[in-house]
């Protein structure tokens, strides 16, 4: 994962991949999450952040199914110049795009827009910082900037190659919270385990494999560390994983990864 945190690594790769390419679980796994939170959400539907979803239609189905109010915001040039395009032809006026580092404190261009977002959405964004010299502490700032510009009640979905066991405690920010550096609280968080298809499967066919996607307990077999699934506020952890968010590195969680499971984690605000 060398290299992932660093925009040159993502400009090559849209130089080279004109394609979208799906990460960890597909958009459509992650679709039907977001719908089910929106149609149950009480009037009006709120405005949802999308970070880093590369060439994906995922803003412009979501925007063409009714949500209208859409910021994407991702690290490389290609992705945004695409975006902007999208919303021209036809017109898409309510998707601002952006280009900028999520771990960076200051979101000028984003914050004039003046919204507070009640849905945000990303795929593998907190593995790709964590593989940063300084993973940990861009992670930290990206976990902060993104909370403080979400609405209460407001609902993160995350996903991440590594199990709870290596990431429960970051996104929590329990360590910075037992310094009194964070304000960061989650009145919730659930975590769902998502099994895809072999990769035997992908390299045969063209058409994507089923995927299935599971709740996990408290505890379990993937060894949850931290707070409660009904309390998940900073420092809530029991154990476990307290400052390292992971086995490997920085806290990139390597000891967890299998290329067949990917997690989903649901911070509700």
């Amino acid at each position: 994962m060398a290299g992932f945190n660093e925009k040159g690594q993502w400009d090559g790769h849209y130089e080279q991949n004109a394609e979208h390419i799906d990460w960890l679980c597909s958009y459509e796994t992650l679709r039907k999450l977001v719908r089910d939170h929106l149609w149950n959400w009480p009037p009006p539907i709120p405005a949802i952040l999308l970070l880093g979803t590369g060439l994906s239609t995922f803003a412009e189905d979501l925007y063409d199914s009714g949500f209208r109010l859409i910021t994407v915001i991702d690290f490389a040039e290609e992705p945004a110049r695409v975006h902007l395009q999208r919303t021209e032809r036809p017109p898409r006026h309510g998707i601002k795009v952006f280009q900028r580092d999520v771990s960076d404190p200051e979101w000028p261009d984003v914050d004039e827009l003046g919204l507070q977002y009640g849905m945000v959405v990303d795929k593998g964004l907190i593995d790709c910082l964590l593989t940063s010299p300084k993973g940990m502490a861009a992670a930290s700032a990206a976990i902060t900037n993104v909370w403080s510009r979400m609405t209460t009640p407001g609902v993160w979905l995350s996903v991440s190659h590594s199990p709870p066991r290596d990431r429960r405690d970051l996104y929590c920010l329990t360590a910075a919270a037992a310094e009194g550096s964070s304000s960061v609280y989650w009145h919730q968080l659930k975590v769902r385990r998502v099994r895809l298809p072999p990769l035997e499967y992908a390299a045969a066919f063209t058409a994507p494999g089923e995927e299935t996607v599971e709740e996990l307990a408290e505890e379990g077999d993937e060894g949850a560390a931290g707070g409660s699934p009904g309390e998940a506020g900073p420092g809530g952890g029991r154990g476990g994983g307290g400052a390292s968010a992971g086995d490997g590195g920085d806290g990139l969680g390597v000891s967890g990864f299998a290329d067949d499971v990917a997690y989903i984690y649901e911070m509700t605000k």
